[in-house]
């Protein structure tokens, strides 16, 4: 039996890995980081309206066609001119504007609501992990989005799934692979 076991657990460990390995990668360098998708995501770039003016933002989109419990994965990157802020974002405050003025887009576009928010710090950068509610036809939607700001640059990851699906496996997995490469201020 406790062969049994260990052979079991081995090729479960093994199924996931070997799933985890499948994953596609996205190394922008440009952008500087990278992320890993469930497949090749579709790239892209758009004009984006701010209160300051446009911005163009730099999108890598995936849509499962079945079996994940995701509907879309999308990273994006913009970088703000330096018009935008005069006095550069040398402060928390300033910083926590611009993360905020992002959530508040998101919810806006969206016609969302704000379920949460926490502000979080990753490689020493200011961030935050928001989840906004989204009614559709009848389904409640959940866009789970993570905003790190680096100098004037902009990272945002997302994911969209049911309430039903929340932070599941492979949300989480994307999540966990976002790296920030060599990034200058």
């Amino acid at each position: 039996m406790k062969k049994l076991f260990i052979l079991f657990f081995l090729c479960s460990f093994y199924a996931l890995t070997a799933q985890n390995n499948d994953w596609h990668k996205i190394k922008d360098l440009e952008a500087a980081y990278s992320i890993k998708f469930p497949s090749e995501p579709k790239k892209d770039k758009s004009d984006v309206s701010t209160d300051k003016g446009l911005v163009t933002m730099y999108t890598y989109t995936y849509q499962p066609e079945k079996d994940d419990k995701n509907f879309i994965y999308m990273s994006s990157f913009s970088e703000y001119p330096n018009s935008f802020f005069p006095g550069g974002l040398n402060t928390l405050d300033k910083r926590k504007k611009v993360l905020e003025s992002a959530i508040n887009g998101a919810v806006t576009n969206t016609k969302g609501t704000l379920l949460s928010k926490t502000e979080i710090i990753f490689n020493g950068y200011n961030g935050t992990d928001v989840k906004i509610s989204l009614d559709t036809g009848g389904f409640q939607y959940i866009i789970r989005m993570k905003t790190i700001l680096v100098g004037l640059k902009l990272y945002m990851t997302q994911v969209i799934y049911t309430k039903e699906n929340g932070d599941n496996l492979n949300s989480k997995q994307f999540f966990n692979s976002f790296e920030l490469l060599n990034v200058k201020q």
